[in-house]
């Protein structure tokens, strides 16, 4: 429809007006609509920047990660579980020999190149990581190359993209070249096992030597001891006087060839004991006294009295060490000096112990190394003083494990003075200890125990002869008559036929050795047989034997042996050990004999499937096996433990059925073949007092000693029948 025409010029401005409005409003909403466009252009622009810097960003991570895999030699992997799909970086395929770039495959082909004694444990690794059982893994395994090579490789990852259960859809992880790493650690660890059987065999060696010397040094002291108590002229005296110092001096040697070798072992142990502080001062002074009046030199002795009198430590290594360092200063003292001893309160508590003296001094570059084993400040061929320079090392080493440090202060010409503390704490009263004496103080020792011991019958089981005589005539001087037998199995004997009061065992024995001895007569004891004549139901033993590297004591203890000393024997040391075996036998609780034979079928050797009525098996014994050990390696599982019972009973059957005849046959395999295997199914089971009888029954097995498993395996019977009624009982709960 068309617009009239304006009538009047009112009407064409009105028209022209709204005209004019109706652009403005056309020109503002496009200037709008630009600005708008404007900030959307400029919105999208900076979202492409910042797309694209985190792109670059990202970039840049996966280089660096690629670099730092390909710098520290790995390759990446990863598997897609559900499809079975294995990615493989360039550096992986490298590593297996094949060309450098990526690659799949599917995880069965991967695992096929696996080595098949790895292959088992790497799939259980990788099924606990998808399973969720563990996050991460670590895994060593042999791959095969692609030239046929194995080579170690080490791998390390975790699962992810884990659902709802847990389960990895996901494995990734990275691995590298293991072999040379591999080659070192075995290298290493082979050579750590050549260096502990070289040490074994030091340790050995040491121990046959102390064998070897002290048998016979024991037979020299003692000789000397007893001309000592003849009549002598002073010419002859005085000869026996330098024997026993040249002997005393040789036995020092070997103690401390010893006391290094257990140091050095880490088998070296600290007694602790109240003592009385200013005699073991004295004891270390004491035999150093006529040397220094020789060569007229004044041993000075300054005891703070501010100290506590008796001190809790051990008493012996203290005066070991004491007498090391008075030792050197005397000999390096000139004639006319001076030698002294300062005890005193420790700075920080204990006790500070100083030895000085006026002697020729150490230089200084000499200082760090005379506490080196066989290292002397005087080296030279031509050198004034003997020794072999083992005391200070051993001194400074003592001192280490008694928690101190010894510090040296010298110079050429003017002397030295060692000085250490210990953490000796105040102990109250003591028994006094004693130290070394010599040859005419250790008879006079005899004379005053001699009541104690006067009409012990005594049975010397030693195979030396001049070891023999000089035992006898030690117990004679005692007031004891002894009984003399060669070997272990006259000892056995000997101890049977009766009227023994104690035993001095010798340990390495033809025929039978002491300690097998004494295992035979703790066993018949156990069973309830007492010697005619026998006062106790346990006869006191005493372990005599030149056997003296650590370790020895206890296993003579371990025997059943009651007291222990080494050869040479000493008189006070013998004395000593005597009271201490009687000591032992006194207090002894014999538990009553258990039944021997009869809970075994006398025709078939074979266990009753129930114990006899009536009887009671091992009254006054521990246990036969430890229960609630067993069901703690059982996880508490009752049905387990029950089969358990059920299959260990028919194999101890069997097993005392073969060792009764190879006991008739006298068969050596089967004897040593049954034996250790029913020893190791006893201790499996924890029955201890078991095993170690069957241990007993082997070792005889090995040696051929058919008297000593005859009498051995009744005894190994009667426990067996005691374990057969306990797991019986166990079968049934």
């Amino acid at each position: 429809m068309a617009t009239d025409p304006p009538t009047t010029l009112e009407q064409a401005l009105s028209a022209l007006n709204r005209e004019r409005l109706r652009a403005e409003h056309y020109r503002s909403q496009s200037h709008a609509l630009r600005d708008e466009l404007t900030a959307l252009r400029d919105a999208a622009s900076d979202a492409s920047t910042s797309r694209l810097l985190a792109e670059e960003e990202l970039d840049d991570t996966r280089d660096r990660l690629s670099l730092a895999l390909d710098a520290a030699g790995m390759g990446l992997w990863e598997w897609s579980v559900g499809t079975g799909d294995v990615y493989l970086s360039a550096r992986w395929s490298e590593l297996i020999g094949d060309v450098p770039m990526e690659s799949h495959c599917q995880v069965a082909d991967l695992l096929q190149r696996i080595h098949p004694d790895d292959l088992a444990a790497l799939n259980t690794v990788l099924t606990d990581t998808v399973s969720g059982k563990r996050q991460r893994y670590d895994a060593q395994f042999r791959i095969r190359t692609y030239d046929n090579q194995w080579i170690w490789m080490e791998s390390h990852g975790l699962g992810t993209d884990r659902d709802a259960s847990g389960r990895a859809g996901r494995v990734v992880g990275i691995s590298s070249d293991a072999t040379e790493r591999k080659r070192l650690l075995d290298a290493t660890e082979q050579a750590r096992q050549d260096a502990e059987k070289a040490n074994r065999s030091k340790t050995e060696f040491l121990a046959s030597v102390s064998h070897e010397v002290r048998t016979p040094l024991n037979g020299v002291m003692g000789l000397i001891r007893l001309l000592t108590d003849s009549p002598l002229t002073d010419e002859q005296r005085q000869w026996l006087t330098l024997m026993d110092e040249s002997a005393q001096t040789l036995l020092h040697l070997l103690n401390d060839i010893l006391d290094l070798s257990k140091i050095e072992a880490g088998r070296m142990e600290l007694d602790s004991a109240p003592f009385n502080l200013m005699d073991e001062v004295g004891q270390a002074c004491g035999p150093l006294v006529a040397q220094a009046a020789v060569k007229e030199l004044a041993i000075l002795v300054d005891i703070d009295p501010s100290l506590p009198e008796s001190v809790q430590g051990d008493a012996t290594k203290l005066r070991q060490v004491l007498l090391n360092l008075l030792s050197n200063a005397v000999k390096f003292t000139p004639r006319g000096g001076r030698v002294s001893v300062n005890v005193r309160p420790g700075p920080n508590g204990g006790v500070h112990f100083e030895v000085s003296d006026t002697g020729i001094g150490i230089a200084a570059e000499q200082q760090t190394r005379i506490f080196e084993a066989f290292t002397q400040a005087d080296a030279s061929t031509t050198r004034k003083y003997g020794g072999t320079g083992l005391g200070l090392a051993i001194s400074s080493r003592l001192v280490q494990l008694m928690g101190g440090h010894i510090r040296l202060v010298s110079a050429p010409g003017q002397g030295s003075s060692f000085s250490f503390t210990l953490p000796l704490q105040s102990a109250g009263d003591h028994n006094k200890s004693s130290g070394p004496m010599s040859a005419p103080m250790e008879l006079e020792h005899l004379s005053t125990r001699a009541q104690t011991f006067s009409g012990l019958r005594v049975l010397v089981a030693e195979d030396h002869p001049v070891n023999e005589l000089l035992m006898r005539e030690l117990l004679k001087k005692l007031g004891c008559s002894t009984v003399v037998a060669r070997n272990g199995l006259e000892a056995v004997a000997a101890w049977k036929r009766g009227n023994i009061d104690l035993i001095m065992m010798d340990v390495q024995m033809p025929e039978l050795n002491g300690l097998d001895a004494t295992l035979e007569i703790r066993a018949l004891e156990g069973s309830g047989f007492r010697p005619p004549g026998s006062p106790l139901p346990h006869t006191p033993i005493v372990a005599v034997t030149a056997n003296a590297m650590s370790g020895d004591r206890e296993k003579c203890i371990a025997a059943g042996m009651d007291a222990y000393t080494a050869k040479p024997v000493s008189p006070q040391a013998l004395t000593q050990a005597m009271a201490e075996a009687q000591d032992v036998s006194a207090k002894w609780q014999p538990a009553p004999p258990p039944p021997m034979l009869r809970a075994i079928d006398p025709h078939t050797n074979a266990l009753p499937t129930q114990p006899q009525a009536g009887t009671s098996l091992g009254k006054g014994l521990p246990p036969p096996i430890q229960i609630d050990k067993l069901r703690h390696r059982l996880d508490g599982d009752q049905a387990a433990l029950s089969r358990l019972a059920s299959a260990t009973r028919r194999q101890l059957a069997q097993h005392i059925t073969a060792l009764s005849q190879a006991l008739g046959q006298q068969d050596q395999v089967l004897a040593t073949t049954s034996a250790h295997a029913l020893k190791t199914a006893l201790a499996t089971i924890t029955a201890e007092r078991a095993s170690a009888l069957s241990n007993g029954l082997e070792k005889a097995a090995r040696k051929g000693e058919w008297p000593l498993f005859g009498r051995a395996l009744p005894v190994l019977k009667t426990e067996v029948a005691r374990l057969d009624q306990a797991l019986a009982a166990l079968e049934e709960d």
